[in-house]
């Protein structure tokens, strides 16, 4: 989107100056970018494994999946969720813990056509429960340890540990879906800190947008070994997981005892051989003071949310 910026007040339209003024402020806004428009997110991932089906795709307590499972549970999932009424333009409440579970539930979903609107299971049930009702979706998929916490309301609970058999026997394949990139993609509640939580809708381009922005910014491929730390319902789960799972690269979940450990996370970090993380502002001040070895894997550290108050400096090996 380009910005509309008006140089006239300051030195006169026409001048030598304002022609001055105006062009890098022209270079400055022309942040537009060429990428597919006519895919979805979901085309990409099924094209990912399909060229490198024996790719490691997730990686959590101590399971990893390659791109071929990946794809394999979401398509049954996806089968499934359609036979309940899922689709384009429909939606579906993921409302699980931050696992495999969770990566097979989003992309299920967008094989679907439906968007996925994801709830953290920690949240108060009157928190939920307004999500639940405001959303107005009709199917919620969640866990067996999971599934006690979550309200009773009109909508169907499709239990991912209790439904593994039936889910199991739904096809492989791709569901036959108009899948369309101005359709809803997710949504995600705000905090509510400030009243009532709002659900903010990003389309299918609008998500497409974000994940080859992130891919060519940061150089993401195949070789990458990505972290995914955020709690689900939280944005950042966005980018912690699409620019990687379409570009072939690897996401790996830390057990929650490592989320908030300073010394235990960086020393999981290196040995995983991560190469790009994203952490709170909080956390990456107190990392960013920490000792590093040499010679790591880690060359990109994203944080966001708050200012950044301490710099890193120059010595730190992903600098």
């Amino acid at each position: 989107m380009h910005e509309q910026v008006d140089t006239c007040s300051a030195s006169g339209l026409g001048s030598p100056s304002a022609n001055a003024e105006q062009t890098p402020l022209a270079t400055w806004n022309d942040t537009s970018q060429t990428y597919p428009e006519n895919v979805c997110l979901a085309e990409l991932v099924a094209a990912q494994a399909n060229a490198t089906p024996d790719a490691v795709a997730v990686v959590a307590m101590g399971e990893a999946i390659t791109y071929r499972e990946l794809d394999v549970r979401a398509s049954r999932l996806a089968h499934h969720l359609r036979s309940l009424g899922a689709g384009p333009e429909r939606l579906v409440v993921l409302c699980l813990e931050r696992s495999l579970a969770a990566v097979v539930g989003a992309l299920g979903v967008l094989k679907t056509g439906a968007a996925y609107v994801p709830l953290d299971p920690s949240s108060p049930t009157d928190r939920l429960l307004f999500m639940l009702n405001d959303s107005g979706a009709a199917v919620v998929v969640t866990q067996h340890s999971v599934a006690p916490r979550l309200p009773r309301g009109r909508w169907q609970v499709v239990d991912l540990d209790l439904d593994a058999e039936q889910i199991t026997r739904c096809p492989v394949s791709f569901p036959k879906v108009a899948l369309n990139a101005k359709d809803l993609a997710y949504v995600i509640y705000t905090s509510g800190s400030t009243g009532q939580p709002k659900g903010v809708e990003i389309t299918q381009d609008g998500l497409l947008n974000l994940v080859f922005w992130h891919q060519r910014t940061f150089a993401v491929g195949p070789a990458d070994r990505a972290t995914l730390l955020a709690s689900p319902g939280f944005d950042a789960s966005v980018w912690e997981l699409w620019p990687y799972i379409s570009a072939g690269a690897s996401v790996h979940l830390p057990d929650d005892s490592l989320r908030n450990d300073v010394e235990g996370l960086r020393d999981w970090l290196v040995t995983q051989g991560i190469t790009i993380t994203f952490v709170s502002t909080a956390l990456a001040e107190l990392m960013m003071a920490l000792e590093w070895p040499t010679g790591i894997a880690l060359r990109v550290m994203l944080t966001g949310a708050e200012t950044l108050c301490r710099f890193p400096s120059t010595s730190l090996p992903f600098m």
